[in-house]
């Protein structure tokens, strides 16, 4: 699956405008920041002339990463600001992750994200950033009726999880995932099942690992493979 950005005509000039002036400024031509991204070259030129009206997101994080200014600061009308300035709203581009995958590593930092293809935007606000360990997963089909097919939930690992938060659990005995509502119910702490039929769970750190907090759930709209 990979995420395109649709945008609009103006939008597409924009970009195009942006990136002709961070080429510039930076001194990198097409050719070199193609090798660079490890992207083709003809990827580079249609961006830059205006030509792309449905841009990867997966691509445009490489350009924002290696200006090191935001995806929205790409496509964002800088006639009366400097091209690096972000607004309130900007959004966060958080990697999407499999399942399997989330449950192979034990931190998001160990996989090599410059060269991730699925990314998903999200703006909180007024609230606090994501931190740069905060990931999404999509969910399963078991968690209906709870949760919809296409349901996207934004876990950060680096949150603490307090009492009625959902939150990702491991099985230190297989590596198995599971999200859980959390039930601080002193001494214990009761892990409910979003899906249904499994049975309660109490927290015990010999047998299960908090891997992070959802912090935000919202629906997710996939494109076919």
């Amino acid at each position: 699956m990979t995420i395109a950005l649709k945008i609009t005509k103006s939008q597409a000039s924009q970009l195009a405008k942006n990136l002709r002036t961070l080429l510039v400024e930076h001194q990198v031509s097409e050719y070199n920041i193609a090798q660079m991204l490890n992207i083709p070259v003809m990827t580079v030129r249609r961006l830059v002339s205006g030509e792309t009206a449905d841009p990867r997101i997966s691509t445009l994080k490489l350009f924002a990463d290696y200006f090191k200014i935001s995806v929205d600061s790409l496509i964002a009308d800088h006639s009366s600001k400097s091209i690096n300035t972000t607004g309130k709203n900007t959004p966060q581009f958080i990697p999407i992750l499999d399942w399997d995958t989330a449950a192979k590593i034990t931190s998001i930092q160990e996989l090599d994200l410059k060269s991730w293809k699925e990314w998903h935007p999200v703006i909180l606000g007024d609230q606090s950033s994501l931190s740069e360990n905060a990931f999404a997963l999509i969910s399963k089909p078991s968690m209906q009726p709870r949760f919809p097919l296409g349901t996207l939930f934004i876990i950060d690992s680096n949150e603490t999880p307090i009492d009625g938060d959902i939150v990702l659990i491991q099985m230190k005995k297989d590596s198995g995932l599971s999200l859980r509502e959390l039930i601080v119910d002193p001494p214990k702490w009761q892990l409910l099942p979003v899906t249904p039929g499994s049975e309660i769970l109490f927290y015990d750190k010999k047998q299960h690992r908090i891997v992070g907090v959802v912090i935000l759930i919202m629906l997710h709209s996939r494109k076919e493979k």
